[in-house]
């Protein structure tokens, strides 16, 4: 999918007029056409995150976090360090002092007791008034009968009403055009335990068929070992016999497994490396080729054929996902298509398949005793015929391998195994140093659907847009959908599952990933949500964390190998590494910059290091950078060296509001009256049911909300962030404006002039900030450089039926009449 997004067509802004077509560098793809075509809903795009990821080693990431937290209180005394939110808390207020806040106190109390005056005033002369008028109508005397019979006719009419809009409810139900009125919270409940019976019981399944898959291989071996056996060594001993009468005597077997086309057991791991060795030494030869290409053509644009960057991938034929999937429907058929399972409630396994199983194992290790033995009497008579030639060929055999010694390269030493205080170091020690200095942290429980933002319904056709002005053109914001999909397929699904590592590529392994955008638009909640999302380990390195810290000539180093070997450690993954701020560690540095030689910059060249170590030796680690930025800038070339892939996080659109104000508003008004029922028989839960549904809580939040114009509120907020909105609704919704809102549904109901004054005292963000997140953009995309690559292209071709004005001579004399 990442090969079919980088050569999706591009506008004609950036489109190369001549040559073969080129990918264009976007991150972002919109599908809104196609789904228009399809009838599809923008839901369809999003990717569940599997819930295995956390349930198949749950007991493993319960033993690490139990560690942590045991240092945790050990060096600091407690284990609530969390990573800090800005936007979690209430903005402070500027220049407030005692005095000032006794003012605003008693200002308020005044006006509020001249309120109340004022209300009773009113109160008591609306009585009186109404008095006069009773005093002074003329009062009808009413036959009892008559007045009966008027209430029994209301009565009736209101009772047969009440039925017949019943009976129209149960109709409009019973045909489907109308959800029933089921008990949410009892299914929920009854959920909730069926999937936990459940889990129980896959767990007591997979460990029944764990011991039984042991106990097979002695079944199997007793029952097909002897007659296996008897076969291997009758293969192997005629084929002996054939070498001989041949006049070769073989020294091994390895010739005979090579003409039978004996395939091993397969081993994913190593089948995993060998390929990502293959992709890397095919790469680095693919780079060679190009840079010769670079050095051969002088200011053209060399692109190989041979180069797979610069070939558009198949969009038909066999592949190797196509591949899979058809083997898997294949084994389906085969196997499970027409089994019957029935009497299978439970969903034991079957014996006959985990035989099959356990069967090409149990093969192997009798292949391996029968060439094994077969070896041995080969040598034995080799000998025995031949004593000094032996000799010599072992002699000569010896001085080869040694030969193979020599050439095989030692890997180079990492900077911080040279320091001698982390030798005697191992990971959980390593651990411990770094909790001490608050760089490991828990993460609270996100969830990807935490990251709120709406589709963009018009992006392709802004994507296809052609400008009739001289103007540039952009490629429109990422929607917060878009945000979501890339963080899942670059982050999260590549580090949940060993397995899913060991089969990406190294072109599709993503190690970094920048997040940059403005403050307050989800960048921390995005690196909460992946480490949430996976149960990861979270590292947070920040500027501010490291200032004082780790100083000296080796202290950088110390501090990057502890965290790198901390992450290494299979015990501790998936473990993301959080750089906050993270342009100031790629400042330039070197001669020129004699300022901060303490500051941030220090840490630059062993995180590149240990980085392309990572890449390199370690791409089976499930361990995944990420860095944030709220002012993108510093050395451009080596943020691109370290960062593998560029989000873009932008300020949330007209829908994206709109969502944002309606869903924090809820969780707010939920969160206050749970605790408002928590306290039932405190200050603020007087008055209010003990026990209530989430039915009646959802009632009373939907009534609460109704009196508030959204779209308004989504206009104003235009250009402030997530966090800004969020900070608001959460300094204006507490506990007590929520219990007024319940008590005085119409005195005090909520309005949009609550939201406005705290909303203005929040950052915001303008229209030059915008264009400064744009120009890193298309500068660290490479957009900027096709530009102007097409502007070179396009001016040439304009010059070509001009003079050549820079030729060599002189200009030729023109001629005499």
């Amino acid at each position: 999918k990442h090969d079919l997004v980088r050569w999706n067509p591009p506008n004609s802004y950036v489109r190369i007029p001549s040559g073969p077509e080129e990918p264009f560098p976007w991150e972002y793809v919109h599908l809104d056409d196609i789904l228009v075509d399809l009838k599809l809903s923008p839901e369809t795009l999003e990717i569940p995150v599997p819930k295995y990821f956390r349930e198949d080693q749950a007991r493993r990431l319960q033993q690490r976090d139990r560690l942590v937290l045991g240092y945790m209180r050990l060096k600091h005394e407690r284990d609530d360090i969390f990573l800090n939110d800005h936007y979690d808390a209430a903005l402070p207020i500027e220049n407030m002092t005692v005095e000032r806040a006794i003012d605003i106190i008693q200002r308020n109390e005044r006006g509020r007791q001249g309120n109340e005056r004022a209300l009773k005033a009113k109160e008591t002369r609306e009585k009186e008034r109404q008095g006069r008028m009773y005093d002074s109508a003329s009062h009808i005397e009413m036959d009892q009968e008559i007045a009966a019979t008027n209430l029994q006719r209301m009565f009736r009419g209101f009772h047969s009403r009440y039925a017949a809009t019943s009976e129209r409810e149960k109709e409009l139900v019973f045909v489907g055009m109308r959800a029933r009125d089921d008990k949410v919270d009892a299914l929920e409940s009854d959920l909730i335990t069926a999937y936990r019976k459940r889990k129980q019981e896959q767990a007591e399944n997979k460990e029944s068929y764990e011991k039984a898959l042991e106990q097979l291989k002695d079944v199997i071996l007793d029952e097909e070992g002897s007659e296996k056996r008897e076969e291997l060594r009758e293969e192997r001993t005629l084929w002996v016999t054939d070498q001989i009468a041949q006049k070769k005597f073989p020294e091994d077997l390895e010739q005979f497994n090579a003409s039978q086309n004996y395939i091993p057991p397969v081993d994913t791991d190593a089948n995993a490396k060998d390929d990502k060795k293959k992709s890397k030494d095919k790469k680095g030869k693919d780079e060679k080729k190009g840079k010769d290409a670079k050095g051969k053509g002088k200011g053209k644009a060399a692109v190989t054929d041979e180069d797979p960057r610069a070939a558009m991938p198949k969009l038909q034929g066999r592949t190797d996902l196509t591949e899979s999937m058809y083997k898997t429907v294949t084994d389906y058929e085969d196997v499970w298509e027409a089994k019957d399972e029935s009497d299978n409630f439970q969903q034991r396994h079957d014996v006959e398949l985990a035989k099959a199983v356990v069967r090409p194992g149990v093969y192997e290790e009798i292949r391996k005793q029968v060439d094994s033995m077969l070896t041995m009497n080969l040598k034995k008579i080799k000998m025995q015929l031949d004593n000094r030639k032996e000799k010599k060929k072992k002699g000569k055999k010896g001085k080869k391998k040694g030969k193979k010694g020599k050439k095989d390269k030692k890997r180079k030493p990492l900077p911080g195994e040279k320091i001698s205080e982390l030798k005697n170091l191992d990971a959980d020690q390593m651990l411990s140093m770094l909790i001490e200095h608050q760089l490991v942290v828990r993460c609270r429980q996100r969830s990807i659907k935490d990251l709120i933002g709406d589709f963009n319904y018009l992006g392709s056709m802004h994507h296809s847009a052609e400008r009739k002005d001289d103007e540039s053109w952009t490629p429109q914001d990422p929607s917060m959908a878009q945000i979501r999909q890339s963080v899942i397929e670059y982050a999260i699904l590549p580090n949940g599952s060993q397995d899913i590592k060991n089969g990406l590529t190294s072109k599709n392994d993503v190690k970094s990933l920048m997040l940059f955008g403005p403050s307050g638009s989800g960048k921390t909640m995005v690196v909460e949500t992946v480490a949430s999302e996976l149960g990861a380990l979270l590292i947070h390195v920040s500027p501010e964390k490291l200032k004082g810290q780790f100083i000296g000539k080796t202290g950088p180093t110390k501090l990057v190998h502890m965290v790198m070997t901390v992450a290494k450690d299979p015990s501790m993954q998936p473990v993301v590494i959080y750089m906050d701020d993270c342009e100031m560690f790629f400042v330039g540095g070197g001669k020129k910059a004699k300022g901060d030689k303490d500051g941030p910059a220090r840490f630059k060249k062993d995180f590149l290091t240990y980085k392309d170590d990572l890449v390199k030796n370690h791409p089976e680690h499930r361990i995944i950078i990420i860095g944030t930025s709220k002012n993108p800038e510093g050395d451009v070339k080596d943020i691109r060296k370290f960062f593998d892939r560029f989000l873009y996080l932008p300020y949330p659109d007209y829908s994206s509001r709109l969502m944002l104000w309606n869903t924090y508003l809820s969780k707010q008004i939920t969160e206050a009256y749970r605790k408002i029922q928590a306290d039932s028989k405190g200050e603020h839960g007087r008055g209010f049911k003990q026990s209530m549904s989430n039915e009646a809580i959802n009632a009373l939040v939907t009534q609460a909300i109704s009196t508030l114009d959204l779209s308004s509120l989504a206009h104003i907020s235009e250009g402030y962030t997530a966090g800004a909105i969020a900070r608001t609704v959460r300094s204006i919704i507490t506990v007590r404006r929520v219990m007024m809102v319940k008590s005085h549904p119409v005195e005090r109901p909520l309005v949009n002039v609550d939201f406005i004054d705290n909303l203005a005292m929040q950052e915001v963000t303008y229209q030059d900030d915008r264009s400064a997140y744009l120009s890193f953009l298309r500068l660290i995309s490479g957009m900027e450089e096709r530009r102007n690559r097409i502007m070179s292209i396009q001016a040439g071709e304009a010059g070509d039926g001009k003079d050549d004005k820079k030729g060599k001579g002189k200009p030729k004399p023109k001629p005499k009449k």
